[in-house]
């Protein structure tokens, strides 16, 4: 009887045995995740967003015509600009021909007819235009790159004129097909009507007639480390070597790439020294592989707009030089609707990316990630009117400016930057200026800066 019981009990434990071989060869295992603290490790990336082309290109002003020889100007991100363009943006243009510029009473128009103007300030080519507008196929105009649009109301017709002003300033594109009217045109105008005044001043520039009110504003901050920066532009960071300069920076190498680092300003640039690829390089093209190449690697700290695109060919007729083309990219940081001016003492506001046959060959940023919210604010008023054309005046070059707009001086201090309004100078060799000349004080406080910096020739 005692066998009878062994033999059963040995094969109802076989049985279990070979149950149990069976879903542990053909069942999923079940892993628990182990988690990690985020000290362990380093993000490939810096914590910036992505970006996108079109959210780059805009105008740097929106000039609003009002008639009677009266004005108002608008700056990105303000309520009536954002609504203005949110509406050419919806409708098209088509049917375009070419004219000679001087073919239109251009101050006459500036003076009597309502319209709007839109100032890139910089030649952006119309290919890249259309990311933004829906212009259709002209096998001409698409070749060109234009600097300014104007958009006005002929009463004697009834209908709203289109122009796009070429970048060399040599000819105008008239759209005859756009999906505009002459009311289209007046609704725009009449947000115009509640803003500050300007005149214009020697044909060129704009004033306000009264004080300008901006914010003075005070911004906690925090920096991107040099590990961060090695993640993001190097394919294995454990081999870069670091090289300590006589000037305090420090520069991380794998050889080919170069990272160099400077502490005091909290300024990186980064030098790619492989081969450009065999592909011809184009301004279109190139600020599209610029967006991307800063989305894989490091993101955007902040909000900007394409300032500039120089073009750094030293012999444009030279078939060498068109095959090893050379393009400059200039992103300007914006805080609200002004933009933040790098200055001589804190170099700090602006993106640059250098490419060569549309690969990307040198970039310099910031490493300063601002706080969205201010630590102090403090209500402040820009000289205007006859108080900001006598200090112009004064500095001896008001015949040379060619542009005037309320900007931001950034100030670098222990743990925070001071971001202090003053009105930037855009003079006709391209250099800028920054006057502090507030209404309170009635006279000039400070005159300094470099502005948006230009690609060396």
């Amino acid at each position: 009887m005692m066998e009878r019981v062994k033999s059963w009990l040995l094969a109802v434990l076989v049985v279990l045995s070979l149950v149990q071989s069976f879903f542990l060869s053909y069942s999923m295992p079940k892993f628990d995740a182990v988690e990690r603290s985020s000290s362990q490790y380093i993000k490939p990336n810096p914590s910036g967003p992505d970006e996108k082309v079109e959210n780059l290109i805009y105008p740097e002003q929106m000039i609003l015509h009002l008639g009677s020889n009266e004005h108002a100007v608008l700056y990105p991100n303000m309520t009536f600009f954002n609504i203005v363009m949110k509406r050419l943006e919806g409708r098209s243009y088509d049917g375009f021909q070419a004219k000679p510029v001087h073919v239109m009473d251009w101050k006459k128009i500036r003076e009597e007819r309502e319209g709007i103007e839109l100032r890139y300030n910089t030649a952006i080519p119309v290919k890249l235009l259309k990311k933004v507008l829906p212009i259709q196929e002209s096998s001409s105009f698409d070749s060109e790159s234009v600097s300014r649009i104007w958009i006005y109301a002929a009463d004697e017709t009834n209908e709203a004129r289109v122009f796009f002003f070429t970048a060399d300033g040599d000819k105008i594109y008239e759209s005859t097909g756009a999906d505009l009217t002459v009311q289209d045109v007046r609704q725009h105008v009449e947000f115009g009507r509640t803003w500050n005044r300007y005149q214009l001043v020697n044909d060129t520039f704009y004033v306000p007639v009264d004080p300008y009110e901006m914010v003075n504003v005070t911004l906690a901050y925090t920096l991107y480390t040099p590990e961060q920066m090695q993640s993001s532009l190097f394919f294995d960071p454990t081999l870069t070597k670091i090289i300590q300069e006589t000037d305090g920076s420090r520069i991380y190498t794998d050889g080919k790439r170069g990272l160099q680092i400077h502490s005091d300003q909290h300024w990186v640039t980064y030098s790619d020294a492989t081969a450009p690829g065999e592909g011809r390089s184009d301004p279109t093209s190139d600020v599209s592989t610029a967006v991307s190449f800063m989305n894989q690697r490091g993101g955007w700290n902040g909000s900007y707009r394409l300032a500039k695109i120089v073009d750094n060919t030293r012999t444009p007729s030279d078939v060498n030089s068109i095959l090893n083309k050379q393009n400059t990219l200039i992103f300007q940081q914006y805080w609200g609707s002004y933009p933040i001016v790098s200055t001589s003492s804190f170099q700090f506001g602006y993106l640059q990316v250098m490419l060569q046959q549309g690969m990307v060959t040198n970039f310099e940023r910031s490493l300063v990630q601002l706080s969205s919210h201010g630590i102090d604010k403090e209500l402040r008023s820009l000289a205007g009117g006859k108080t900001l054309i006598d200090a112009l005046k004064g500095m001896n070059r008001v015949a040379d400016i060619v542009e005037l707009d309320p900007a931001y001086e950034p100030v670098l201090k222990k743990d925070k930057i001071e971001l202090v309004p003053v009105w930037q100078i855009t003079y006709r060799d391209d250099t800028t200026e920054l006057l502090r000349l507030y209404a309170e004080q009635g006279s000039d406080t400070a005159a300094a800066g470099t502005g948006v910096p230009h690609a060396q020739e």
